[in-house]
């Protein structure tokens, strides 16, 4: 499976990518939204996992355009929130615009394959 992860902490989003990678998922990685966009523009990925919580364009004007993608793609909506309201807002409003889970950090290897599978069942 092809899986695009968008966050803006390079030690996380290498963490992730080599949890991922792991699994025997190939993953591409962007920094931005910006970068993550376009990322979606020029290839095919079957799941994207996005931070929330980011300069800029921030993780729910991702999962905005990425309901937009064609073929539709499985969202996975990641956030700790500066505080536990927070991640709640950011769960209830990822979910709302579209993504299929939402994984709340810290997490663990088992949560993110667990939200792999949630979200490629889960997709819209």
């Amino acid at each position: 499976m092809r899986i695009l992860v968008i966050d803006d902490d390079d030690g996380l989003r290498n963490s992730i990518s080599m949890v991922l990678q792991s699994l025997g998922h190939e993953v591409a990685l962007a920094a931005n939204v910006v970068d993550g966009l376009a990322r979606t523009d020029d290839e095919r990925f079957d799941v994207v996992m996005t931070d929330m919580n980011m300069p800029g364009l921030d993780g729910l004007e991702a999962v905005k355009a990425l309901r937009n993608v064609t073929p539709p793609l499985a969202i996975v909506a990641m956030s700790g929130g500066s505080t536990r309201s927070s991640a709640e807002d950011y769960s209830v409003l990822a979910r709302n615009m579209g993504a299929g889970v939402f994984l709340p950090k810290p997490f663990k290897r088992a949560d993110v394959a667990q939200a792999i599978e949630t979200a490629i069942a889960n997709k819209k």
